[in-house]
């Protein structure tokens, strides 16, 4: 179920990746957030720091449970992606997220923890924004991006409009996602999503184009690929070749459609780009390949 997060609601702040170099990261970020309504509550351990991760393991973890525990917060923002938040899902307790439903907001290596958590939950998390990307040097966040993620948090769950098709059709299914690598970190883990009439949503961003090859292989080779109902690829950005006879990005996506027929759209505008639609991942969502078009349900 996907509930709207008024503005005027607590949200809480926590870093379950990588660290950050200092305050001054993610200021313009909550700044903004303020200024659109929402009151911050800082978790205990945000600015910590424990080699290139941002504070222990149980650290991150207590953070995230403290505010999940709380009823005052309705939403829970991630700072920054980068690595490490795997590492947390043992340490969750899921019983207690279960009965305190609410969105982690997030994207890129955030994708480990939105999917860990929901997987033994079912809980909904939003791809939203990140506090240290979308304001990065302090600059504005780019008003699509901005436009999209209020929509969202204030329940407005208009059609949204984007991508190129590659296999024509309709589907029906649980939107999962969204960064390929991550995804597919959680593979053999009980952590990894149920496949079964998903619509995924994949992106990546800084990769070798075999390397996203391989990981499109490992993905068609899970046991119950079979049974997803669509595919949403958005942005891969900074995607090189290894050798000059590899394939290029549109050239992978292609090849992998052809051989899955299912409805597949490429170009869809998410990603590690600065302007990039929210969506709710775990939600139900009614993909139109044929006209581009995503509807929440």
């Amino acid at each position: 179920m996907i509930t709207p997060i008024p503005r005027g609601s607590k949200v809480g702040i926590i870093s379950p990746s990588c660290s950050l170099q200092s305050p001054e990261d993610i200021r313009a970020g909550l700044h903004w957030l303020e200024s659109c309504g929402y009151h911050i509550v800082l978790g205990h351990y945000v600015f910590d720091r424990k080699d290139h991760l941002a504070g222990s393991a149980e650290q991150r973890a207590e953070d995230i449970m403290r505010f999940f525990a709380d009823s005052e917060i309705k939403a829970i923002f991630a700072t920054a992606g980068g690595y490490g938040a795997q590492a947390v899902l043992p340490l969750l307790n899921y019983d207690i997220i279960k009965k305190n439903p609410k969105p982690i907001i997030g994207f890129s290596d955030i994708t480990a923890l939105q999917t860990g958590i929901y997987s033994q939950t079912n809980n909904i998390s939003y791809t939203g924004i990140l506090l240290k990307y979308d304001f990065q040097n302090n600059t504005s966040i780019h008003p699509y991006t901005a436009e999209s993620f209020l929509q969202i948090m204030d329940g407005d769950y208009s059609e949204i409009m984007g991508g190129v098709t590659v296999n024509s059709g309709i589907a029906e299914g649980h939107l999962i996602g969204t960064n390929l690598c991550v995804l597919q970190l959680l593979a053999g883990t009980k952590y990894y999503p149920k496949l079964k009439d998903a619509i995924l949503l994949l992106e990546d961003v800084d990769e070798k184009s075999y390397r996203i090859e391989r990981l499109l292989l490992q993905l068609q080779q899970q046991p119950d690929f079979k049974d997803v109902r669509g595919i949403i690829f958005g942005q891969f950005t900074d995607i090189t070749l290894n050798h000059p006879e590899d394939k290029d990005i549109n050239q992978i996506i292609d090849d992998f459609a052809n051989k899955v027929k299912i409805p597949i759209i490429k170009n869809f505008p998410f990603g590690h780009v600065r302007a990039r639609k929210s969506l709710p991942i775990g939600a139900k969502i009614i993909l139109d390949s044929n006209k581009c078009c995503l509807k929440i349900k």
